[in-house]
Order: structure tokens, then C-alpha cells, then sequence
């Protein structure tokens, strides 16, 4: 019998324009998507491509013009930039770059790509260039958002839902045909709860063709990337799943297709736009965060503050590190590369506090966000999704984490050279540290997720088992009528 109705339902659905302009969109708006995203993880690439031969370069002509002049060609340029001093190597000449490979499945959601930057120019001398950097975009598009597949899934695809499944029951009764139904010997709602499920298959077996031939066809591994795509699947299906089961308890209450309509956009109104939005703006209210202006004014402050006692912090520096004092030469406390050196590591001394505190503001913002989450399945979906594309801000977080890190390393490499007053040597550009991001392992699966995920379902079952009951009492009223 059931075979019958879908059968007759899949007839009735083609012969509608709703139907088929529905799925036609979300197939649409889920291959725009893919190719949006797989453009922004290419440009990027690209970018860390030239980034990473930009600096290979540099480092090759800096080692070849040491290399001459250890063979006894003169050096003919300006006395500060020549190669052989560790100051401008370190400085500027020789900035290594902290670069943030896209993952493999970048192209499923921006996230925080396209407001935290993926590379970092590292120089001994410019911490501070650390949280300055910005690259330049288009304020609008950072406003609104990008279009990708997470924006597809998070925003669209309950709309898609809605218009597929909102006048499911209403649409019986106004066509004549709802008395006949609840009449018969099938259990009504068990009939309703099959059109909403031979939809929920063709809406998400649709995504996920289109999906991964997209995903294919952008050259990512199907394979390797198994494990992250089979994630996704699930979550949107558990959300798909979501929006049909509350679409059907909707349904079972037997208003008119214009109330049904009006109670999900209502809902999808609440948990996508309105739950999240409040979220957001309480975290940054109850953890606001040390204002950027405060940050570079503070920089400025104690850099001033610094060059005032170029002389001070440097004698204090040869007395706490006697063995960096240069072997048979002199002291020059107005030495520029020795002055500005240890005015720089004073300055990152004292930024450190604000520093630390900016991150915690934003690790708290960040928690308070995730703890409730569950208010919204639309906030716990995005931020899956992000993490699945890798830009999330764990990732990104670790990413800025690790680049310190590697500064101070660099630093560290130079200072002993300069305040040793010791030259350059084309072996020691062999021996200059060189940034590889560390991959953390996959944490995808954590506790949160998978009860964000075990909510999603039991929300789902809770809504069918409504719409069964509600279903149920219409036959039974019509019965006994």
C-alpha cells in the first residue's frame, strides 16, 4: 500500500512546480557553493604558493651574496644592508612567513578564513605586526557573510524544507480529499509521516550526490577525506531530518496552509537568525574584548617608553645574559641593531598581559558560545561544518598559538648574534627556523558534538511522535464524526 501512495505522491510532485523548482535550487545553490568555495581555498593556495617561492627566493639570493664575499668579493652597497649582519637579515631581509594550509575540505565553509588572516610575515623585530595584520577585503562581504555550502545548509535548506512539506495535511483538506483519507483503513498518520519521508530522502539524497560529484570534481580526495564527509553527511542529514519532523508536527495540528507556513518561517526566523544573533552578542557583552585601538595605542606607548632606555635595557641585558657579551669588542650602548633589539624584546614584555587577556576575552566569548549552543541547532551545524572545513576557530587559534611561538624562535635565533656582534655565515641561513604548521589531531568527534547530534535526533523522534499522536486523534475525531 505504501509503495502505492509514494508512488502516486512522486506523480503528484512532478507534476508540480514547487517540487521541482525546490530541488532544482538546492541542487543550484549547493554546486554555486562548492565552486565559490573551491575559488577562495584556490586563491589561497596560490597565494601560499607564491609566499613559500617568494621566500625561498629571497633566502637563495641572501645565502649566494654571503657566499660571494666569504670568497672575497667586496660587498660595494650600503654598510646596513649587507647580508652578513644578522640585524636586517632578522629584521626584514630575512622575515620568514607562518602560513595556514587550507584543509581538504576547505571549500565546504569559509568560517574564519575570511576574517583571520592565514599568513603571518615573522621578523625579530615586529611582534606587534602578529595581531596588526590585516588583509584587505570587501567590508560588505565580510558583513553578510559568503555564500558556501555551510550558508546552503544552515539557511537555506530548512527554507527548501518548509516549502516542500508546510501544506502536507492542509493541502488534503483543501482539495477535498482530507475526509476520504482519515476515513480509510490506512492509519493516517503513518501515511502523512511517508510523503514526508519520501521527501526528506529525495531532498537529502539530492544534497549528497551533488555534494560529493562537487567535492570530486574540485580535486579532493573522496577517500582520504571519508571520515570528514561522512561526519557532514550525518549532521545534515540529522538536521534535514530535524526541520521535516518539526514540519510534520506542525502539519498534524490541521490549521491552513498559510499558518503552517507562517509558524516555521517563525521558528526558522528564531533558531536561525534571533538565538544566534543573542549569542553572540552576549558573549561579546559579558567578555568583551581589549579594544584594538588600546592594543596598537599601548604598542606605541611602550615603544617610546623603550627607546628612552635603550641604554638602561641593554646593560641590563649583557648583566642577565653575560654569555651573549661580544668576545674582544666593546660595548656601544648607541649600537642600533643592540639598542633596537633590546627595546623590542622590553616592548613585548610588557604587551604580554594585554595580550593574554585579549586571547582569554576571546577563548571565554567562544566557550560561553559553545555551552549554548543547543538553543540553536542552526549554531552547533555551523560551527561543525567549520570545523570539518578547518576553519573554525580552534584551528585558527592554534594556528596564531603556533606562529608565536615560532616568533620567539626566530628571535631567539638572531639574538645571540647580535648582541655578540657576530656576522653571518651562508651556513647559518641552513640553520634559521622555518615555520611548518603542526596539524593538530582530529577532534571533531568530542563530547559536545556528538550530544549536539544526539539532541538533533531525539528533537526529531519527539517530533514525529507528536505528529503520530495529533495524526492519530484527527482519524479518531473523523471516525466517531
Amino acid at each position: 500500500m505504501f509503495k502505492h501512495i509514494i508512488r502516486y505522491d512522486w506523480l503528484l510532485l512532478r507534476s508540480t512546480r514547487t517540487f521541482a523548482l525546490s530541488v532544482a535550487l538546492l541542487a543550484l545553490f549547493t554546486a554555486f557553493a562548492l565552486w565559490n568555495g573551491a575559488r577562495h581555498a584556490h586563491f589561497q593556495r596560490t597565494t601560499l604558493a607564491a609566499i613559500d617561492s617568494t621566500e625561498r627566493a629571497a633566502y637563495a639570493a641572501l645565502q649566494s651574496a654571503v657566499r660571494d664575499i666569504e670568497q672575497g668579493k667586496p660587498y660595494k652597497g650600503n654598510e646596513f644592508q649587507n647580508p652578513q649582519l644578522p640585524y636586517p637579515i632578522g629584521g626584514n631581509k630575512g622575515a620568514r612567513f607562518a602560513t595556514l594550509p587550507p584543509a581538504p575540505l576547505a571549500l565546504v565553509s569559509f568560517g574564519q578564513s575570511d576574517l583571520l588572516p592565514y599568513y603571518y610575515r615573522v621578523t625579530m623585530t615586529k611582534q606587534q605586526s602578529l595581531y596588526h595584520a590585516e588583509e584587505i577585503a570587501n567590508a560588505a562581504t565580510l558583513y553578510n557573510g559568503n555564500f558556501d555550502v555551510a550558508f546552503v545548509v544552515v539557511y537555506l535548506l530548512p527554507l527548501i524544507i518548509i516549502a516542500l512539506s508546510y501544506n502536507i495535511v492542509s493541502a488534503e483538506r483543501e482539495q477535498g480529499t482530507l475526509a476520504m483519507l482519515l476515513t480509510s483503513d490506512i492509519r493516517f498518520g503513518r501515511l502523512v509521516l511517508s510523503k514526508f519521508l519520501f521527501r526528506f530522502v529525495v531532498v537529502s539524497f539530492v544534497f549528497a550526490v551533488v555534494l560529493l560529484a562537487g567535492i570530486g570534481f574540485a580535486g579532493v580526495n573522496l577517500l582520504q577525506a571519508s571520515s570528514e564527509l561522512a561526519l557532514m553527511l550525518l549532521v545534515v542529514v540529522l538536521y534535514a531530518a530535524f526541520w521535516f519532523a518539526l514540519s510534520f508536527a506542525v502539519n498534524s495540528f490541521g490549521r491552513n496552509s498559510g499558518v503552517n507556513a507562517a509558524l516555521l518561517l517563525g521558528v526558522w526566523l528564531l533558531l536561525v537568525l534571533i538565538i544566534p544573533s543573542i549569542l553572540t552578542i552576549t558573549a561579546t557583552t559579558l567578555h568583551p574584548a581589549p579594544s584594538r585601538v588600546e592594543l596598537i595605542t599601548q604598542t606605541r606607548e611602550a615603544s617610546d617608553a623603550a627607546k628612552k632606555r635603550t641604554a638602561q635595557l641593554l646593560s641590563k641585558f649583557y648583566e642577565d645574559h653575560p654569555e651573549l657579551l661580544p668576545k674582544g669588542k666593546e660595548i656601544n650602548p648607541k649600537d642600533f641593531a643592540t639598542a633596537s633589539l633590546s627595546a623590542q624584546m622590553e616592548v613585548d614584555k610588557s604587551l604580554k598581559p594585554l595580550q593574554d587577556r585579549f586571547s582569554a576575552q576571546t577563548e571565554a566569548q567562544q566557550s560561553l558560545i559553545g555551552s549554548y549552543r543547543f538553543l540553536s541547532p542552526s549554531v552547533f551545524v555551523q560551527q561543525t561544518l567549520n570545523d570539518i572545513a578547518g576553519t573554525g576557530y580552534r584551528r585558527y587559534a592554534d594556528f596564531t598559538a603556533q606562529t608565536y611561538s615560532f616568533y620567539q624562535r626566530f628571535q631567539q635565533f638572531f639574538v645571540g648574534k647580535v648582541f655578540r656582534q657576530e656576522r653571518m655565515t651562508s651556513a647559518d641561513f641552513e640553520l634559521i627556523p622555518a615555520f611548518r604548521y603542526a596539524q593538530t589531531a582530529s577532534t571533531l568527534l568530542i563530547a559536545p558534538n556528538v550530544l549536539n547530534m544526539a539532541l538533533l535526533l531525539i528533537l526529531t523522534v519527539a517530533f514525529v511522535s507528536l505528529g503520530l499522536t495529533k495524526t492519530a486523534r484527527m482519524q479518531l475525531v473523523e471516525a466517531f464524526a
